[in-house]
């Protein structure tokens, strides 16, 4: 146990388990290269900087961790209370629209002016990053 930095005290809820133990998955996720590639989009996540057919595209920490967990799922349907745990660490069934409005920012800013759009939605289910094709 030597390292160990987290800890849960009894009684918890079986979603705090998971949400815990899906936040260590991904900070224990080793990327060999810094960059994802879909498409005409490269993700630098080393960096933090996002290029789509060789222009910077600015986004904020939030859209860019938003890209970054639809890239590492790319070609798989996430919903949206995927995201929503993934973007904010905690489980809140009042999502709300928070997770449609980043989603839409982030359309704006990646699909808007390229094709083909790589940001889908599968209505009922959650949203996509096309994979490659």
């Amino acid at each position: 146990d030597a390292g160990a930095d987290d800890y849960l005290a009894k009684p918890f809820e079986l979603e705090e388990l998971f949400a815990r133990l899906r936040a260590l998955i991904r900070r224990g996720h080793q990327v060999k290269d810094p960059v994802l590639r879909v498409h005409d989009l490269e993700i630098d996540t080393a960096g933090r900087n996002v290029k789509r057919a060789g222009q910077t595209i600015h986004l904020t920490p939030r859209e860019f961790a938003l890209l970054e967990f639809l890239a590492f799922h790319r070609g798989k349907v996430v919903s949206r209370t995927m995201i929503w745990n993934h973007l904010y660490d905690e489980q809140d069934e009042n999502t709300s629209n928070v997770v449609d409005v980043y989603i839409r920012y982030l359309r704006n800013k990646i699909d808007k002016g390229f094709d083909p759009p790589l940001i889908q939605t599968r209505w009922g289910e959650g949203y996509l990053l096309r994979g490659d094709d």
